[in-house]
């Protein structure tokens, strides 16, 4: 599964779920940050931040509950993506099937 930062950090950054460690930060419990924690990097990525850690903690249970969807589609041979769809004239995120891999973008501090 491919992870995405949420729109409007500095960096767009685009990583391979599998190959790093996402969590809240512990210095700041609102943000949420990547590291290469199997590889020995040192840098630390920030994928999204939020007004409250609990807005935070509900990004990272959707993060979560993605990766464990994406894990039943794979174990049958499908894979997904985002994409976007307009409902009621505000553009929403859903996840669909497709011929490529999953992915997840951290919502907007309003989707949550």
């Amino acid at each position: 599964m491919r992870v995405i930062s949420q729109k409007g950090m500095p960096v767009m950054t685009d990583i391979p779920y599998e190959k790093v460690v996402i969590s809240q930060s512990m210095i700041e419990p609102n943000k949420i940050v990547a590291w290469d924690f199997f590889g020995g990097e040192d840098t630390i990525i920030l994928m999204a931040e939020y007004s409250t850690p609990e807005k935070a903690e509900k990004a990272m249970q959707k993060l979560n509950d993605d990766y464990d969807i994406s894990k039943r589609f794979e174990a049958f041979g499908y894979k997904a993506v985002e994409n976007m769809i307009s409902w009621n004239g505000k553009k929403e995120t859903m996840n669909c099937l497709s011929g490529n891999i999953f992915s997840f973008r951290f919502p907007q501090e309003d989707e949550i």
